[in-house]
C-alpha cells in the first residue's frame, strides 16, 4: 500500500513538472480592435461589413477581431508577430461606374514588429475577375507600441506563462508590394491608409491559478491532516 501511495505522488509530482513547462496561451484580451474612419469609407463610396468571426460598428467604425496568438520571429530575444484570426476581417464594397461592382476583401491579419507591417489576405474582385494574395503585406505603421508583461516587442523571450498584451499601431501607408501587385487597381484601396485610425490591443492580467503541484501539496496535507484526527479519536475512545 505504501508504495502504491509513494507512485501516486510520484506521479504527480510529474504531472506537475510538464504542465507547470507548457507554454500558456494570452492573458484574457479585453480588447482587440481596428479603429477605421467610418467617414472616410463612406467618402469613397464603400461600405464595410464584418468577415468570420469579427464584428464591425458602422457607426463608430469599430472592427472587433480576436487574436489568436504572438509568437518570436528569428531567434529570441527578437520581434513579436502578432496574429489575428485567420477566418475574421473586413470586406469593403462599392459600385463604380462603368467598372461594376468592387470587392475587397481583407482576412487573417498579422502584424511584424520586425518590419512595422500588417499582412493579411487580400481578395479582389473587379471588372469580372478576382485576385487572391496570400501573406500580403498591406499596410505599414508609422508609429507603433507594446509591450508583452512589460517587454518591448521588439525585444521579446519565449515564456511558458502567459503574459499580457497591449500595442497600439498609428500613421499607416500603403504597402509599396501592394501598389505593384494591384497596378491600376490601386485606386480601389488607395484611400485605406488615411481610414485606418489604429490598431488596439488590450490584455488583462491573468489571475493565479495554483500549479498542480501545489494541488498535490494541498491533498497530502489534507490526508495527513485527516490521519492526525483519526489517531486523537482512537487515542480518545
Amino acid at each position: 500500500m505504501t508504495l502504491i501511495k509513494h507512485f501516486a505522488v510520484l506521479s504527480l509530482a510529474a504531472v506537475a513538472s510538464v504542465a507547470s513547462a507548457a507554454t500558456q496561451p494570452l492573458s484574457p484580451i479585453t480588447s482587440s480592435t481596428v479603429s477605421f474612419d467610418a467617414a472616410a469609407i463612406k467618402s469613397n463610396s464603400f461600405t464595410a461589413s464584418a468577415l468570420g468571426g469579427a464584428t464591425y460598428n458602422s457607426t463608430s467604425g469599430i472592427l472587433s477581431d480576436s487574436i489568436s496568438n504572438v509568437s518570436i520571429a528569428g531567434t529570441a530575444p527578437g520581434p513579436a508577430t502578432v496574429a489575428y484570426d485567420a477566418t475574421s476581417g473586413i470586406a469593403l464594397s462599392t459600385s463604380i461606374l462603368f467598372v461594376g461592382t468592387v470587392n475587397v476583401n481583407l482576412t487573417n491579419f498579422s502584424y511584424s514588429f520586425a518590419d512595422n507591417t500588417l499582412y493579411g489576405d487580400v481578395f479582389v474582385t473587379a471588372l469580372g475577375s478576382s485576385k487572391t494574395y496570400a501573406s500580403q503585406s498591406i499596410l505599414i505603421a508609422g508609429n507603433e507600441s507594446g509591450t508583452l508583461s512589460g517587454t518591448n516587442l521588439n525585444d521579446l523571450n519565449n515564456s511558458a506563462s502567459a503574459r499580457s498584451l497591449n500595442m497600439t499601431l498609428s500613421s499607416f501607408t500603403l504597402s509599396s508590394d501592394l501598389e505593384a501587385k494591384l497596378g491600376n487597381a490601386v485606386s480601389f484601396v488607395s484611400w485605406l491608409p488615411a481610414a485606418v485610425k489604429s490598431v488596439n490591443v488590450i490584455s488583462a492580467a491573468t489571475p493565479a491559478v495554483p500549479e498542480p503541484s501545489t494541488y498535490a501539496l494541498m491533498g497530502l496535507g489534507l490526508i495527513g491532516i485527516a490521519a492526525i484526527s483519526r489517531r486523537r479519536q482512537a487515542a480518545n475512545s
